[in-house]
Formats: C-alpha cells, sequence, structure tokens
C-alpha cells in the first residue's frame, strides 16, 4: 500500500533514501558551490522582483543561499551513501577483498593515473583553471579531484574492483563539480 509516495516493501525505503540524497546532493552543489552563478541569478531575479513589487531597500540574508546549500550537500551526501549502501547491500568485507589478479595489467593502472592527472593539470587544464581563480571551495575540490583519481589507480592496480566502483563514483561527482564551477571562458574572436 502506498503511503506519502513509498510503499511496504522494505527495500523502497532505502530507494526512496537514495533518491532523496541524490536530489539533496544536486541541490545542494549548486546553491554551495555557486555554479554557473546560480546563487547570483537567484538574487538577481529576487531584486528584479523587488523593484517590480516598489521596494528600494537592498535584500538582506542573500548568504543563506550558501548556508542551506552547504546543509543541504552535506546531509544529501550523506543520505545517499547511506541509501547506496542499504540499496545494493554492500558488505564491508566485500569492499575490500580482491576480485580478481590482472597481471601484468595491473602495472599499467598507476601511469594511466599519473597520465590523467598530467592532462588534468596540463597549462590549459581544468584543474590548473580551478586553482588558478583563488577561491578555495574550488582549490578543495582540485585537491579533492586528485585525491580521487590517485585512489581509482590505486583500487585498480590492487584489484579491488567493487571498492573502485565507488571511488569511480566518487571521481565523476568531483570531477563535474569543479568543472561547472569554473567560470566561464570568454567567447572567441
Amino acid at each position: 500500500m502506498p503511503i506519502a509516495g513509498r510503499t511496504t516493501d522494505p527495500g523502497s525505503d532505502h530507494l526512496f533514501m537514495l533518491c532523496w540524497g541524490i536530489a539533496a546532493f544536486t541541490i545542494g552543489c549548486f546553491l554551495a558551490f555557486n555554479l554557473r552563478g546560480v546563487v547570483d541569478r537567484l538574487i538577481a531575479f529576487a531584486e528584479a522582483q523587488r523593484a517590480q513589487s516598489g521596494l528600494t531597500a537592498p535584500m538582506r540574508g542573500t548568504s543563506a543561499f550558501r548556508v542551506v546549500g552547504t546543509v543541504f550537500f552535506l546531509v544529501g551526501g550523506g543520505l545517499t551513501v547511506v541509501g547506496a549502501v542499504k540499496v545494493f547491500s554492500v558488505d564491508a568485507h566485500s569492499l575490500f577483498a580482491r576480485n580478481q589478479d590482472l597481471g601484468a595489467l595491473t602495472l599499467v593502472f598507476p601511469f594511466f593515473g599519473l597520465f590523467a592527472l598530467a592532462g588534468l593539470w596540463h597549462r590549459r587544464g581544468p584543474l590548473r583553471a580551478a586553482w588558478a581563480t583563488g577561491r578555495a571551495a574550488l582549490r578543495f575540490a582540485a585537491a579533492l579531484d586528485c585525491l580521487a583519481v590517485l585512489a581509482l589507480a590505486t583500487c585498480l592496480t590492487l584489484g579491488l574492483f567493487t571498492l573502485g566502483a565507488f571511488v569511480l563514483a566518487l571521481t565523476v561527482v568531483t570531477a563535474a563539480i569543479t568543472l561547472l564551477s569554473l567560470p566561464r571562458r570568454g567567447t572567441a574572436t
């Protein structure tokens, strides 16, 4: 029997938690990191609405967007992790169990990780652009990207493919946050 969007199936509670966690995490990312100027656009829209209604006093409390975004980011991330672990029934022992040995191929993974980092930190690479902005959030995201790429290469080298899948998800999320947070480049003439 459906009750408030959930069914009585025990697994659906965890799926519900996972979906809400992803939604809260996404909203939190956009607000906390001001991705693509979302907070600036919300403030400009609110000020335009105030001007149309005849109010001339400046808006107060615009920093609340960042605070609410940070709360959504942290709570959504936690709900996503807990929901994913429950939905996929991940056993802690299976995360650190060696799945299979790839032989000499495992020696290639550290070089791929270093090669990827070299490309990301190249003169026109996205991580160097993120670091050059001087914003603490972007520098933290760039450092987290580096750690995620190195952790992914390490997991693949050690044959921990289950843990590597989770690290790959972390790598993709941190890369997306970093790339969306970068300032827009001017158009070429």
